[in-house]
C-alpha cells in the first residue's frame, strides 16, 4: 500500500477564500446588533426564574401571615409596566426586597423557637415536683459545661438554675469566685471607675453657654461659669 505524504496533500489550496477587511468588519457589526437581542433572551429567562422565585416567597410569606406584595395599593402590578427593562428592573428589586424580608423572618423565628426551648428546659429543671428532677439538672450542666465558655454566661445560667453545680470556667473550680475565674480566664472586668470619670467628663463638656442656648444673652458668655 502506498504511502500518502498528509503535509503535500494538505498543501493544496483551499476552494475557500479568505474573508476580506470588509467582510470581517461586516461581520463585527452584525454581532454587535444581534447583542441586544441576546441580551433581551437572557433577560426573559432571568425574568422568567424571577418571576418564579417572587409567586414562591409571596407565598411562604403569606403562609407566615405577612400579606403578599401585590396585595399593596401603592404598588404597580408587573403586567403594567409595558417597558421591558424598567419591569425586570423593578421585579428584580421586589425579589431583592422579599429575599431580605424572608431572611429576616427566618432568623427571628429561629431565635424564638431557641428562647421557647430554653425557656421550657428551664422551666421543667425548676419545677420540684417534676419526676427526675435531679437527673434532668446534671444533664442541663452537663450539656452546658460542654457547650458554654465564657464566664459572664456561665454566671447568668448558674444563678438561673438556682445556684446550680456550674464551675465559672470550663474545668474551674467550683467555689471560684467571679474575680478569680476572669482573670484565669483571660477576661477583665470593665474598669467602672474609669467609666464613671469619662461620662462626668463628657457631661462638662456638654456645657452650653448662654450666647449657644440664646443669642439675646451672648454678652454674659464672657463672665458665664458652668455650675460644677
Amino acid at each position: 500500500m502506498a504511502t500518502v505524504d498528509k503535509r503535500r496533500r494538505n498543501a493544496r489550496r483551499s476552494k475557500y477564500r479568505p474573508r476580506s477587511e470588509a467582510q470581517k468588519q461586516r461581520r463585527k457589526e452584525l454581532w454587535a446588533a444581534r447583542e441586544a437581542d441576546r441580551k433581551a433572551g437572557r433577560r426573559l429567562s432571568e425574568e422568567d426564574a424571577l418571576t418564579l422565585r417572587l409567586e414562591e416567597l409571596e407565598a411562604a410569606l403569606r403562609d407566615q401571615g405577612h400579606v403578599g406584595i401585590h396585595n399593596r395599593r401603592h404598588v404597580t402590578p408587573l403586567d403594567e409596566i409595558e417597558d421591558d427593562v424598567q419591569r425586570f428592573a423593578v421585579l428584580k428589586a421586589r425579589v431583592e426586597r422579599l429575599e431580605a424580608l424572608w431572611a429576616i423572618n427566618q432568623r427571628k423565628r429561629e431565635t424564638r423557637g431557641k428562647i421557647i426551648i430554653g425557656g421550657a428546659l428551664l422551666a421543667e429543671a425548676a419545677d420540684f415536683d417534676v419526676e427526675d428532677r435531679d437527673a434532668l439538672l446534671e444533664r442541663l450542666v452537663d450539656i452546658l459545661d460542654r457547650r458554654v465558655d465564657r464566664v459572664r454566661d456561665r454566671l447568668t445560667v448558674r444563678e438561673l438554675l438556682g445556684d446550680a453545680p456550674l464551675p465559672l470556667r470550663p474545668g474551674g473550680d467550683l467555689d471560684e469566685d467571679a474575680e478569680t475565674a476572669l482573670a484565669a480566664a483571660g477576661e477583665v472586668l470593665p474598669d467602672f471607675d474609669a467609666m464613671a470619670q469619662a461620662a462626668l467628663a463628657d457631661d462638662e463638656d456638654d456645657g452650653l453657654s448662654p450666647g449657644e442656648i440664646d443669642p439675646d444673652y451672648a454678652d454674659l458668655d464672657g463672665v458665664w461659669e458652668a455650675p460644677s
